[in-house]
């Protein structure tokens, strides 16, 4: 985005960010202009407000500079921080008690994954989601294969459930390895009770 209010934030310079908006009268809780020149996906047609997108790139000097002047934390917040990667501004939210909209957390773990954030991924499952161990797998499974996310893949696992998720999403060399080097019986009914308890993002 090439507004000028947009680039202070983005580089965090809070000092020409406040003469800027005191000198042409800006409102704190004004949002950033659609640009034809934004490049990131999540922010095509969309408005952020100032402390959205100062979370979005995990601007923290604006972002509190904001919140002390009663900038409202609105729940939406949740999946720009995680964007923004900063765990300074994560605690704020968490401080505040700014909830996502999705209160199980499951769309904010899904977003850290896609983002590839995986100290997010791992914080927000071990602190905030609660999942029981098995419900866990399967949803970290599928949302780690979903998003090309390797790395998160847990350790254990069941090769029929692998199995099922890697078919669906299309890794067809993870497929290939698994019906060359694993026991697994491809005629076998796997019956996820995932799909019937969670909502699949």
């Amino acid at each position: 985005n090439d507004n000028y209010i947009a680039q202070l934030i983005r580089n965090d310079l809070i000092d020409d960010f406040i003469p800027y908006i005191t000198r042409f009268n800006i409102s704190l809780s004004s949002k950033i202009k659609e640009s034809i020149f934004e490049s990131n996906s999540f922010l095509l047609k969309k408005e952020p407000t100032l402390i959205e997108y100062a979370a979005f790139y995990g601007s923290i000097q604006i972002f509190q500079y904001l919140k002390l002047n009663n900038v409202e934390l609105p729940s939406s917040l949740w999946l720009y921080t995680i964007h923004g990667r900063n765990p300074e501004i994560i605690h704020l939210l968490e401080e505040n008690d700014v909830k996502p909209d999705d209160e199980s957390f499951k769309e904010c773990f899904i977003f850290s994954i896609k983002c590839h954030h995986n100290e997010l991924s791992n914080y927000i499952k071990d602190s905030l989601m609660p999942l029981n161990e098995s419900d866990e797998i399967d949803f970290i499974l599928s949302s780690c294969l979903q998003n090309f996310n390797f790395i998160s893949i847990p350790e254990s696992f069941n090769n029929n459930t692998f199995l099922y998720y890697a078919c669906k999403f299309n890794h067809f060399n993870i497929v290939d390895i698994l019906l060359i080097d694993q026991n697994i019986d491809v005629n076998i009914l796997v019956i996820l009770k995932y799909f019937f308890f969670m909502k699949l993002y």
